[in-house]
């Protein structure tokens, strides 16, 4: 975890965020930056063990939390979280869904309709059972503001990840759409779609040399860490984006930039950009 902020954008807030019992995690290193903002946490987590230590680190903090263990997927969890929220800090007025994931990795020509539409149940409707139940539980008295995890996988065409990039895609249409539908209660709704990030589910993809390899073929030279995305959410949920809602923004190091075709045939430019020729 990164040094304190002295900046308190989030005092008296309450804050529900999914997926934040890992080290590191995006959903742990939101709660951290939420919480010495001002915020008081309720963290959601499928292991009782890791949320616990996740909650004792940031009680260590001083951040005000409290850990609700339970599969997001399982549909008593998105309840029992907002009861949560509203019995031991007494209002709602943030949700961070960071739960999601690619369980099959295989090639189009062999997934299957279960595998298909279980990766984009996954990725979606624990995401907006927990939107729903926010919304139930007083999410809108205060005007919230939602942030959904993303993926730049979007943004590419793996082959193997046809599954996890059609969720991430769905994930990004229920975001815009439940900002229009939101809106006239005074919620916003906005994502982040993370690039390759430094977490403990990709620690094999960095692990052996930092993460120098990964972060070197992007543009701006850095694999993203949690902590980068947590930044660009405590934004989107701060009053310093009161007139943002709709939109997804990419925490890639400019990675989103990288695929495409270009008309480009000057041998100095195609030397310059290999990955657009």
């Amino acid at each position: 975890m990164r040094e304190p902020t002295s900046c308190r954008r989030f005092e008296g807030k309450v804050a529900i965020i999914t997926g934040a019992s890992s080290d590191p995690s995006i959903g742990r290193s939101v709660a951290f930056r939420l919480g010495v903002e001002g915020a008081s946490v309720v963290i959601n987590a499928r292991s009782a063990g890791p949320l616990r230590a996740a909650e004792d680190a940031l009680r260590a903090e001083g951040v005000p939390v409290l850990a609700v263990a339970g599969s997001a997927e399982d549909d008593a969890t998105p309840k029992r979280l907002v009861e949560a929220a509203s019995a031991g800090f007494g209002r709602i007025d943030f949700v961070v869904n960071t739960v999601g994931g690619s369980r099959f990795q295989r090639s189009p020509r062999e997934i299957s309709k279960d595998e298909l539409l279980g990766t984009i149940e996954l990725n979606t409707w624990s995401a907006l059972a927990l939107v729903q139940e926010a919304f139930a539980g007083g999410l809108a008295d205060g005007g919230g503001a939602v942030v959904n995890i993303s993926s730049g996988t979007v943004n590419k065409t793996t082959p193997s990840m046809i599954a996890y990039s059609a969720a991430k895609a769905a994930l990004n249409a229920m975001t815009r759409t439940l900002a229009r539908d939101l809106s006239s209660e005074g919620i916003r709704v906005n994502g982040v779609a993370p690039g390759l990030t430094r977490t403990s589910t990709t620690r094999s993809l960095w692990e052996s040399d930092g993460g120098s390899a990964a972060g070197a073929a992007t543009p701006l030279g850095r694999l993203t860490d949690a902590d980068d995305v947590a930044n660009a959410v405590a934004f989107l949920l701060s009053q310093d984006a009161a007139l943002i809602t709709g939109v997804t923004i990419d925490v890639d190091g400019g990675n989103h930039l990288q695929s495409g075709w270009t008309p480009i045939t000057d041998p100095a430019m195609q030397e310059r950009y290999p990955s657009d020729g």
